[in-house]
């Protein structure tokens, strides 16, 4: 045979439908989207999207109508049966009523297959009606499809409004569709406004999301900003940030359109990497960009409308575009947010600012604000961790390594975050060396307190400068561990709690009292938390504890808190609950005494001076020997005894 006569031929398989189709296009969203922008070609003012409570129901389906022009028999054949058809090559890139022209690659018609086994495709255009079914398994079982024919379900005339109606049937849907989340995700894949064209979904209006967005641009809500960008092409966009971090990834970032239809879905900041100024203000940035070049002259947008292709022609200027202008906003938002993080942190923790004020030299007072505005500045320090560290910044000025720290933080650029967390772990072993140093001299008190134990000092030592109630009262702590956070107006000596409890301990000791002489023996009361207080009652070390002040210490714990919930106080003892500890020698030593604090663990508890110091002492000495590893090698560290 002679070569010049053999033909060659291209062949289209049945599973090309399955590539573009089902494969392609997953989901009801992109399924739908398709047939909506089919719409909006066909010059329809309203999509009517119908979709079932349980998709799962025998006979569900799914339905998107539309009042556009419609097709005829011809036009369907031609056009829309005709797969791959360019309809922008062939009709010009407007429709007939001067919008934008969305469709261009024509297997959009192919989505349904994402979701469903049929397609029912019912038209009406001049009052007559063309109704004709494809299905997937059919059209997929076919070796190669090349002019395959099928007559119409129905084909005649109709008294019915032009428009098309597509019904997806037997529905193949892996879960539930949640209406409000499909309208959600519906209105972000296009950005006409609903006066162009109104989709409902089961009846209801798919409406714009009112977003609050601060700093945002341009300022005005549903505004867009306009720009051309060299070598590119105009745009117009909006950007900014919502309160709260977006845990919804399609509001994550920015979405492209190209011709009101999305083109790069999200979440996307335009393949910006790290090293950005304000890189957390990524997980509150939302925004869309409007760049019809993309689907102009070169296609630049993936086959599925999910992605641009970015290495094609001139995209690339646009990606760099927006790469910078997300650096600026965020840059800006961290600003902004910074300034807002050190004002609460002012109100907050307004008494390390004062403390500042107090210094004296301007200077020092200045190069200590700056400092912390800039550890307020990191993005995921807590107003706990701040605390902490302004907290020992502002005890720790005078010394000169404090000071060098201080110069490094101000000095740090502020695009140099890795030499900023250098800087703040620098002052981590700092403050480790400073809290060390401040255990040290508490295990010193602890010593003192030991000696005093030792000595059987009363707890009111006659002719001494000693007096235990005064004593804990400075240094709670040495209680515990969990008195560590108390300040001096959460303990009240016997002269300062309030006259309501005053006048219940005073007729509590009455009842109590043996010797009219013998002064009341009520010692402190310690606001534990904001929920309860803590009756202290003091024995003299050495002395055994007794009946007598174990039920006087009920007694106090009973009667204040029955007055608490029958009459109230101030408005600081309200709504807590009251609890006592004796501290005395030797409770265990009677069986019925240890009985009774058992039996009212309830309201009292009892511990013994020589157990309570050993107690507090190892917690002290475990918590300083961890702190002592946290930089065993440093010179600083090794300094403290």
């Amino acid at each position: 045979m002679d070569t010049n006569e053999r033909l060659l031929k291209i062949k289209f398989a049945g599973r090309f439908i399955d590539l573009l189709g089902h494969q392609m296009y997953g989901g009801p969203v992109p399924s739908v989207a398709e047939l909506v922008a089919n719409s909006w070609d066909a010059d329809s003012t309203k999509v009517e999207i119908a979709i079932p409570e349980d998709v799962f129901a025998e006979n569900a389906e799914i339905t998107v109508k539309d009042c556009g022009i419609g097709m005829t028999f011809d036009e369907l054949n031609e056009y829309y049966l005709n797969i791959g058809y360019e309809t922008r090559k062939k009709k010009g890139d407007r429709t007939p009523g001067g919008r934008l022209v969305m469709g261009r690659k024509g297997i959009g018609k192919l989505a349904g297959f994402g979701i469903a086994e049929d397609i029912v495709l019912r038209s009406v255009k001049n009052k007559h009606l063309v109704q004709f079914t494809l299905n997937y398994t059919f059209l997929k079982s076919q070796e190669t499809i090349g002019s395959l024919t099928f007559f119409p379900e129905i084909d005649k005339p109709i008294n019915e409004q032009d428009g098309v109606m597509v019904i997806f049937k037997k529905l193949k849907l892996g879960k539930a569709i949640n209406i409000e989340s499909f309208k959600k995700s519906m209105s972000r894949r296009f950005a006409f406004s609903a006066d162009k064209m109104m989709i409902n979904v089961n009846g209801e209006p798919i409406l714009k999301e009112n977003l609050k967005l601060s700093p945002r641009e341009p300022e005005k809500q549903d505004e867009w900003k306009s720009e051309v960008i060299p070598g590119f092409g105009p745009v117009r966009y909006w950007m900014g940030f919502l309160k709260n971090t977006i845990q919804d990834s399609e509001m994550r970032g920015i979405t492209v359109f190209a011709k009101d239809r999305v083109a790069q879905y999200t979440p996307f900041h335009f393949n910006l990497t790290g090293g950005i100024n304000g890189q957390v203000a990524l997980e509150y940035l939302t925004g869309q960009v409007q760049a019809d070049v993309l689907d102009e002259d070169i296609d630049y947008i993936a086959t599925d409308r999910q992605s641009v292709n970015w290495q094609l022609g001139n995209a690339y200027i646009l990606e760099k575009w927006g790469q910078e202008k997300i650096k600026e906003l965020c840059s800006l938002w961290k600003k902004l947010h910074t300034k807002k993080k050190v004002d609460r942190f002012k109100h907050n923790l307004g008494e390390y600012f004062l403390r500042i004020e107090k210094l004296a030299s301007v200077q020092e007072r200045k190069d200590l604000t700056t400092a912390l505005e800039k550890v307020a500045s990191i993005d995921n320090i807590s107003e706990e961790d701040f605390e902490t560290i302004a907290s020992s910044m502002v005890a720790g000025f005078e010394r000169e390594s404090v000071k060098k720290i201080i110069k490094r933080i101000n000095e740090a650029n502020e695009d140099a975050l890795p030499e900023l967390f250098e800087v703040v772990k620098e002052w981590d072993i700092i403050s480790a060396v400073l809290t060390a140093e401040a255990i040290a001299g508490k295990i010193g008190i602890i010593d003192k307190f030991e000696k005093l134990i030792d000595a059987r000092t009363p707890e009111k030592a006659p002719g001494t400068q000693i007096d235990m109630q005064k004593f804990i009262k400075s240094y709670p702590w040495l209680l515990g561990h969990e008195y560590e956070q108390f300040q001096s107006k959460e303990v009240y000596h016997e002269k300062e709690v309030d006259k309501w409890i005053k006048d219940i301990i005073l007729k509590t000791d009455k009842e109590f009292r043996e010797d009219s002489s013998e002064e009341r023996r009520f010692d402190l009361i310690i606001f534990k938390n904001s929920w309860r207080i803590i009756v202290l009652e003091l024995m003299r070390p050495g002395k055994d504890a007794d009946i007598d002040h174990v039920n006087r210490l009920l007694a106090y714990v009973t009667r204040i808190e029955d007055a608490i919930q029958s009459k109230g106080t101030m408005k600081e003892f309200q709504n807590v609950s009251v609890y006592g500890l004796l501290i005395a020698d030797n409770y265990a030593k009677s069986g019925a005494l240890k009985k009774l604090i058992q039996n009212n663990r309830n309201l009292i508890d009892a511990v013994e001076w020589k157990g309570l110091f050993e107690s507090v002492h190892a917690r002290y000495k475990d918590f300083y020997e961890l702190l002592k590893k946290k930089a065993p090698d440093d010179p600083r560290m090794q300094g403290i005894s």
